[in-house]
């Protein structure tokens, strides 16, 4: 396991480090109203990818994890997964599609077109295969080489304002190139094989993700739909500024994401085997929220001093917003040991589900009255006080459910 969780530090560290190293370039080049221009429609992109990923970043990790051993059902559960993405892909693109015949190609749906490599690549890039098998080579060979492509794409082409599709195609490049080199690299070690499946499988396994799907799309909600939200009622600069604090903010919290996702099955399998809640807060989930408190402290002391040299003058606003985010990590740590690590594994998605819909709608609700106050900090201030919220009643459900 420890093996696993240095693998995914690394593919985190190359999914934020090769980001980083292009974000104060793009705010430099492309400028604060033109940098939040893009990352309004990286919202929207990020959008599509959580469609298409639907919940199987979850679901099919349960499936794959449990079945391990079975050789034909592995084929079966891959092919199934896959072909639902890219059904769901095609829906998507024949919307955007519709959509850009019925209003036209303004400046926003010619750059999500600039963006919908990204998507394809989430299709045939199965990091819920690698993490169900716990065998991270494959995201670690994938990802490194993608992001070096991405990183060389950025530089060459994006030179001035007037680049902003370039550098979301560049940016795009990434993921697509990722999943290519991920269905070569399960082909060569003959991980899995496409086999025969019929639409019921499909409809089956669509089904099976909904729960984890409707929660995905709600909690993108206090999350990437800020950016949107923002750029709508106080104007893409406003959006820009965010939008850099919270890429720094998402970076650092992402020093929790490879743990979790090499626990998750680690966790699964030990709550299938009668491991109870006691049991799996006691091995885990303390040492994960106190690792959560570490981040967060990190980004107030560390974090905040660094941002103010690595924006420019023009972004010295996003250096404010990230000490106010500085508490997310550790609250959002809590949200997983006791939401996914118990909640999802012992499949009480609908309570999750039902959680995540009426605190994100709550959360839109408070974003939109607080930035008319708070141009600057209010969707900041509602962000906090949803993630609080929907961690409490977690702990709450938990500890009424063992009883």
């Amino acid at each position: 396991m420890k093996k696993n969780i240095f693998l995914l530090y690394f593919v985190q560290a190359s999914n934020y480090l090769f980001p980083l190293l292009t974000l104060p370039y793009l705010m430099r080049v492309l400028g604060a109203e033109h940098f939040g221009v893009m990352s309004m429609v990286q919202a929207w992109i990020q959008y599509t990818i959580i469609f298409v990923d639907y919940g199987f970043n979850f679901s099919a990790t349960l499936l794959i994890a449990k079945n391990k051993e079975n050789q034909n059902l592995l084929n079966k559960i891959y092919t199934v997964t896959t072909i639902s993405k890219f059904l769901l892909f095609l829906i998507f693109l024949l919307i955007a599609v519709v959509y850009s015949l019925i209003f036209g190609l303004d400046i926003y749906v010619k750059l999500f077109f600039c963006g919908m490599f990204a998507v394809l690549g989430t299709v045939f890039f199965p990091i819920w295969l690698f993490q169900g098998l716990e065998k991270m080579q494959g995201i670690v060979i994938s990802t490194t080489i993608a992001k070096c492509f991405s990183l060389v794409a950025v530089f060459l082409l994006v030179r001035d304002s007037n680049d902003i599709g370039l550098a979301i195609f560049s940016q795009s490049l990434g993921m697509f190139v990722s999943g290519i080199i991920a269905m070569v690299y399960i082909g060569k070690n003959k991980m899995v094989a496409f086999t025969k499946c019929g639409m019921s499988d499909v409809l089956a396994s669509l089904k099976g993700g909904f729960d984890l799907f409707i929660s995905n799309i709600t909690i993108s909600f206090y999350t990437t739909l800020n950016v949107i939200i923002i750029g709508y009622f106080a104007g893409p600069v406003y959006a820009g500024y965010f939008s850099a604090a919270d890429k720094l903010r998402v970076a650092a919290q992402g020093l929790l994401t490879p743990v979790q996702q090499a626990l998750f099955p680690r966790v699964s399998s030990l709550v299938s085997k009668g491991s109870d809640f006691k049991d799996i807060l006691s091995l885990y989930g303390k040492k994960f929220i106190l690792f959560g408190l570490f981040v967060s402290a990190s980004i107030a002391v560390i974090g905040y001093p660094v941002s103010l040299f690595y924006f420019s003058e023009e972004y010295r606003v996003a250096s404010s917003i990230l000490l106010v985010m500085s508490p997310l990590p550790f609250i959002v740590s809590v949200g997983i040991v006791f939401g996914q690590w118990w909640l999802i594994i012992n499949d009480h998605t609908a309570m999750v589900r039902n959680t995540y819909i009426r605190i994100s709608i709550l959360h839109i609700l408070m974003a939109i009255a607080f930035i008319h106050y708070a141009p600057v900090y209010g969707v900041t201030i509602s962000v906090l006080i949803t993630e609080t919220i929907i961690s409490c009643l977690f702990i709450r459900y938990c500890y009424r459910l063992a009883k």
